[in-house]
């Protein structure tokens, strides 16, 4: 196989187990009462996994942010991890934002959902 053909191949095995882990990671954060902490986490593990960087910063090929910053703090020193990390931390703010709007909307949504049966359930009595 030639290199190009071996990087979609790591992307394609990447991307398979990153949804396999994924799907796995939400079921285990399927809470009823804390919706945000439930949101929140999973938009911080969907950044972390799922947001590519640059791996050399004159090329053009790809590869998982946090990966990238392992191996440049690993083999280059900190001051280059910085480079992908901040990507990183950009998805993950954006993430938690949406995390953020989508409980409150669960939130305001069970709340009219509790009201209707309340109501329902008072029509019913009388």
């Amino acid at each position: 196989m030639d290199a190009i053909g071996n990087y979609w191949f790591f992307w394609a095995l990447y991307l398979a187990a990153a949804v396999v882990f994924t799907a796995l990671f939400w079921r285990l954060t399927r809470f009823q009462h804390g919706i945000w902490r439930s949101y929140s986490l999973r938009a911080v593990a969907i950044a972390v996994i799922f947001t590519p960087w640059y791996s050399n910063p004159q090329d053009s090929i790809m590869a998982p942010a946090l990966m990238v910053a392992t191996l440049d703090a690993i083999t280059i020193g900190s001051s280059a991890a910085f480079r992908s990390v901040v990507p990183l931390v950009l998805a993950t703010l954006c993430g938690l934002l949406v995390a953020g709007i989508m409980a409150f909307l669960k939130k305001k949504e069970a709340k009219i959902n509790s009201n209707n049966n309340a109501i329902n359930d008072i029509s019913k009595v009388v």
